[in-house]
């Protein structure tokens, strides 16, 4: 885990100067898409890596501490034993990288993940998750009790009106999408995250994370445009 970011001053300068060159992004994602894939055992290694950088979540509305504790199951072991032992991997204990669920449930899953001996970590989503248009101690008494029952990380949903209104204090990090819209993530979204994210180390020197929901990725996972 690297050091937390203790952020920076915001510079409205340094953002009016951004530019997306739409074109350019599309043509990108189509090169990096079109690109060989790596074959046998690389391409294993490759998919073992990416079960490891997964935040295993469930964020239904009708979840139950039942459903919780097989996700958790899950996310201990995520690949069957039988194919982790014929690669000879199966003594490398391999989980994902968290469980993530609503604050409601975040007893549930650090309940079961302690009787299963496992320190997996549990992440939850918070302050008014995925619309993010409640009131702020609402909010932040959402978080006080992720915290509270076992979360040790916290995605937050910012409110987006601020954003769409160019209201930019506070803001100090991104995030992909809350994968509750009809269109999210895509492959060209991602490179201009992954792009921004590089600007953020190369300016502060600190390396940052993007969050996709049900996903966990560093900032190198993707080429670098």
């Amino acid at each position: 885990m690297s050091a937390r970011n203790p952020g920076t001053d915001l510079d409205l300068e340094w953002l009016s100067k951004v530019r997306v060159n739409t074109q350019a992004v599309l043509n990108r994602a189509l090169h990096i898409q079109g690109l060989k894939l790596p074959k046998k055992q690389w391409q294993t290694a490759w998919l073992l890596k990416a079960a490891s950088c997964i935040d295993l979540t469930t964020l239904a509305g009708d979840d139950t501490p039942s459903n919780v504790h097989r996700l958790c199951v899950k996310a201990i072991q995520p690949i069957r034993y039988d194919l982790l032992r014929r690669m000879d991997m199966h003594d490398k204990g391999l989980t994902t990288a968290a469980v993530c669920v609503y604050p409601s449930r975040v007893a549930d899953a650090v309940r079961s993940l302690k009787a299963s001996n496992s320190s997996l970590p549990v992440a939850s989503v918070a302050t008014g998750f995925p619309a993010g248009q409640t009131p702020l101690e609402t909010r932040l008494q959402e978080v006080r009790m992720a915290v509270r029952d076992g979360a040790t990380e916290i995605d937050i949903v910012i409110n987006r009106t601020l954003a769409l209104t160019g209201q930019w204090e506070g803001s100090d990090f991104i995030k992909t999408s809350t994968g509750k819209e009809a269109v999210n993530a895509t492959y060209p979204v991602a490179i201009v995250m992954v792009r921004a994210i590089r600007d953020y180390f190369l300016r502060t020197g600190h390396k940052v994370y993007h969050h996709v929901t049900g996903q966990y990725a560093a900032y190198h996972e993707l080429p670098m445009a």
